[in-house]
């Protein structure tokens, strides 16, 4: 790898003697691939025990695992399942950093402001969702705001708000009401080096410095969406102090009600100090967590958790309703259609983007829609067409475990290979809306759809999911 030389000369005045061990890793060493099991559809050890291919486990991260190239484990059914999400261990411990009595907090409200492909989404979603807790996910390039809907999709959440704003917007709507702002926040990448070479020919001091600028305006407006006695949490995959330390320091001289708290013990065992660019004005920059690739397995990754102990000065506060409502006959249908799949109903039916959704969650915290930008709103339940539902990919892997109708397959069965093509297949359900699952253990984990008739079923796998 071809470094640029003012780089190098960076990450020699900042990391001194251990320069070479750093470099030795980031130059000689191959990346490694990480998974992280998606806790809302099967437990981290029922995996592990039961997994198709060899797993390291990650020390840090809960269900985090390391695995081979040679395993193709993107590819494998589980992962089309969405059993697992192929996440890299410096970026999952971002969320792992978190200190578990902020999860475990019932009915926690946070808002993933840079939230595309959905890693950190997912991971605090699966987290949340045993305590009751919910997830707003914003991406400001709508492209990847369609990415990050279907990685939410194929995991299953029922407990995630997809939304394409501006984060201007979301601190005027959302003004003091979530408990935790997660700011990944778009940088000059220097932590993927090892596997992005565009990263590498496109760095420069001046694409440091602009991307600082633009954490800045993000930071203005996450800071203001943080309830008192809130958390912000806030990360980057580079090692420039520029966008890092020196974001932190900046943040805490212009908004002093917040401080940094110490990350969770497992990441700060495996991680570097953060670096005091304050001249002592904040030796709690300290608290701050450096990911290097010679000190943990992974990429580079910052994080900083800071919580609010007072108030943020700002305007606005009133969260405005996204009014559109599901029709009283769309209500019946629904009502009616859950019962036949699924044997029982479902609260928090809603609309969004012309199909009925189902967010229960939304109920239980009073939470409001935003009134533009909505891309997703919980489970996309489907169409309601002539006094029917037609249901959604989006239906079946939520709720696939609670169908009346299953069709469960092992994962190597020639059926399964089928369907994602596609294809109709021999089905020994019961007729009607049928959940395809995939065998894992003792149970079983939703692959998708169809509808069984006499036994055949047919397909409803979405066409550009399809694999062939």
């Amino acid at each position: 790898m071809n470094l640029p030389l003012e780089f190098e000369n960076r990450m020699r005045r900042l990391l001194g003697s251990e320069y070479d061990a750093f470099y030795g890793a980031l130059c000689n060493e191959a990346a490694v691939k990480g998974l992280r099991v998606n806790a809302a559809k099967v437990d981290a050890d029922v995996f592990a025990r039961h997994a198709p291919f060899d797993l390291e486990a990650i020390p840090y991260v809960r269900g985090g695992f390391i695995v081979s190239d040679d395993a193709q484990a993107g590819k494998h059914p589980y992962h089309h399942a969405g059993a697992y999400y192929m996440q890299d261990p410096g970026a999952m411990a971002t969320v792992a950093a978190l200190p578990d009595e902020i999860l475990s907090k019932p009915s926690l409200k946070v808002l993933d402001l840079c939230a595309a492909p959905g890693g950190k989404t997912t991971q605090l979603a699966a987290a949340l969702a045993k305590n009751g807790g919910m997830v707003l996910a914003n991406e400001y390039n709508a492209a990847r705001s369609r990415i990050l809907a279907g990685n939410v999709e194929r995991m299953g959440l029922d407990n995630v708000c997809v939304t394409n704003l501006d984060s201007k917007y979301l601190a005027e709507w959302y003004a003091g009401y979530f408990d935790l702002v997660v700011v990944d926040a778009p940088c000059s990448g220097e932590g993927m080096f090892r596997k992005n070479d565009q990263a590498v020919s496109e760095w420069s001091p001046a694409n440091v410095t602009m991307c600082a600028e633009r954490q800045k305006e993000i930071l203005e407006n996450a800071v203001r969406c943080v309830v008192p006695g809130g958390y912000l949490l806030y990360s980057t995959c580079t090692y420039s102090t520029e966008e890092n330390e020196e974001i932190v320091a900046w943040l805490l001289s212009r908004y002093p009600s917040f401080r940094i708290c110490a990350c969770h013990s497992d990441v700060t065992e495996r991680t570097a100090d953060g670096i005091d660019v304050s001249g002592g004005q904040y030796p709690s920059l300290a608290f701050c967590r450096r990911f290097y690739p010679h000190l943990s397995q992974g990429e580079g990754q910052f994080m900083a958790l800071l919580r609010l102990d007072g108030d943020v000065l700002r305007e606005g506060g009133a969260i405005k309703e996204n009014k559109a409502k599901p029709s009283k006959s769309d209500c019946e249908t629904t009502t009616a259609f859950l019962k036949e799949t699924l044997g029982v109903s479902i609260d928090g039916l809603g609309v969004c983007g012309g199909n009925l959704t189902l967010f229960p969650v939304r109920e239980r915290l009073q939470f409001r829609l935003p009134p533009a930008g909505l891309i997703s709103a919980g489970v996309t339940l489907g169409e309601a067409r002539k006094g029917r539902i037609v249901p959604h990919h989006h239906f079946f892997m939520a709720y696939g475990s609670r169908f009346v109708s299953r069709l469960v397959l092992e994962p190597d069965n020639v059926r399964v290979a089928r369907y994602l093509a596609g294809e109709e297949i021999d089905s020994d359900a019961s007729n009607g809306y049928t959940a395809v699952m995939l065998r894992l253990g003792e149970g079983a984990v939703a692959l998708g759809g169809g509808k069984t008739t006499g036994g055949r079923l047919k397909n409803y796998y979405p066409k550009g999911l399809r694999v062939r």
